[in-house]
């Protein structure tokens, strides 16, 4: 089970990526992103034809990798997936409609309060 509290950021990987990586193959690509899922950053993979996501995740007993196949159409997403390495960062909520397969586009998001104390 993922525990989200535990999550520090949860990114995208916007270039194509070979779908037979496993755990630690994609944990090696995610290292190359700068990013390190021990530490609680989350990292959603797809696949080039968009019917695949591969996210990993680690908990504190070991590293998660979850796929998901969209059986009769792609993923509804105007992701761009280059040839280069690049990332973006997604919400829980962006990332949940990635999952159900839905078509969204974020054109501006509310800034952040921060509070000093």
């Amino acid at each position: 089970m993922i525990l989200f509290g535990k999550i520090r950021t949860i990114w995208i990987a916007l270039y194509k990526i070979d779908f037979r990586k496993g755990h630690w193959s994609l944990l090696s690509e995610a290292y190359n992103l700068g990013l390190d899922p021990l530490q609680g950053d989350v990292v959603l993979f797809v696949s080039r034809d968009k019917r695949k996501l591969k996210l990993l995740y680690n908990d504190p007993t070991g590293l998660w990798l979850a796929q998901k196949c969209f059986h009769k159409s792609t993923m509804k997403s105007l992701l761009h997936m280059g040839q280069e390495r690049s990332k973006s960062s997604i919400t829980a909520a962006e990332l949940a409609m990635l999952i159900e397969g839905a078509l969204f586009t974020v054109h501006k998001r509310v800034e952040e309060l921060i509070v000093k104390d």
